[in-house]
C-alpha cells in the first residue's frame, strides 16, 4: 500500500479548519497521513491540532513552529520533518481550508507512477467541473499564471494551485533548501524541478491535472496589495535561480 503524507500549513485556523472532513477521511482509510504545521498561530489552532492527534495518533503528526514564518516555510519544514521518517512514498501539501478536497488530492496522486514524479492540480473552470472562485482572485491568478508560464517557458496553466504532490525522492531534492519567497514559492518549485530533470523532461515527469472541484473558502491571506508586487517578485525569483543554476 502506498503511504502518502499531506502537509497542512496552519496559521490562525481555529475557525477555518474543517476538522470533520479530516476526521471522515482518517476514519475511512489508513493510507493517508497528515502533518499539520502550526505556523506560530496566536489563536487556539495548536490546541485543536493536538486534540486531533490524540484521537488519531497513528495518522497525525503535529509540528509546532513557535514563530510565524509564512506558508512557504511551514510547508518546507513539514515536508522535511516527514522525509526524515523515511516512511512515505509520496509527500504533498494542501491548504488548511481544504479548498482542494482530500478526495481531489487523492485523485491527482493516482497519476504518480513512473515516469511521473510530480503532480499538481489546476483550477480550470470548464463544463462539468465545479470551480468556485471569486472573480477578482481569478483575474489576478490568471495574470500571475500567465507571467509565470512565460517566465518558465512551460505550458503550465496554474502554478499557484495549493494541491501538489511528489515522490519522496523528488521531494528530497526540491525541498533541500528553503525558498526565497513566501506566497510565490510554487514558482520556485518549477524552477527547481526544471533544473532537476532537465527542461526537455519536464512534461514527461510532471503532470498538471484539472480539478473536478475547488472552492473559494473565505478571504485569501494574501493581501491585495501584494498582487501589485507580483511582477517584481517573479523577476526576483527568476534572477535568483538563473544565477544559482548557471
Amino acid at each position: 500500500m502506498t503511504k502518502n503524507c499531506v502537509i497542512i500549513p496552519c496559521y490562525n485556523e481555529e475557525l477555518r479548519l474543517p476538522i470533520s472532513e479530516f476526521e471522515e477521511n482518517l476514519t475511512s482509510q489508513n493510507s493517508l497521513y497528515f502533518c499539520f504545521v502550526n505556523d506560530g498561530s496566536s489563536d487556539g489552532t495548536l490546541n485543536i491540532l493536538n486534540k486531533l492527534k490524540n484521537r488519531y495518533p497513528n495518522q497525525i503528526y503535529v509540528v509546532d513552529k513557535k514563530k510565524n514564518a509564512g506558508k512557504a516555510s511551514a510547508i518546507y519544514t513539514g515536508i522535511n520533518e516527514m522525509l526524515k521518517l523515511n516512511s512515505f512514498d509520496i509527500v504533498g501539501y494542501l491548504d488548511a481550508d481544504l479548498a482542494t478536497s482530500i478526495q481531489e488530492y487523492e485523485r491527482i496522486c493516482t497519476y504518480i507512477h513512473p515516469p511521473i514524479e510530480f503532480v499538481f492540480g489546476s483550477r480550470i473552470k470548464r463544463i462539468g467541473s465545479h470551480i468556485n472562485r471569486k472573480l477578482h482572485r481569478h483575474l489576478i491568478g490568471r495574470v500571475f499564471a500567465t507571467l509565470s508560464s512565460t517566465m518558465l517557458n512551460l505550458p503550465v496553466y496554474d502554478t499557484q494551485c495549493g494541491a501538489k504532490a511528489f515522490t519522496s525522492k523528488t521531494a528530497k531534492q526540491i525541498f533541500n533548501e528553503p525558498f526565497i519567497s513566501d506566497w510565490s514559492f510554487d514558482v520556485e518549485i518549477f524552477f527547481k524541478f526544471i533544473h532537476l530533470v532537465g527542461k526537455d523532461k519536464v512534461e514527461e515527469k510532471a503532470k498538471e491535472i484539472p480539478l473536478e472541484s475547488w472552492r473559494d473558502v473565505g478571504d485569501s491571506k494574501v493581501k491585495l496589495s501584494y498582487s501589485l508586487k507580483l511582477p517584481f517578485e517573479l523577476l526576483r525569483i527568476k534572477r535568483y535561480y538563473k544565477k544559482k543554476f548557471k
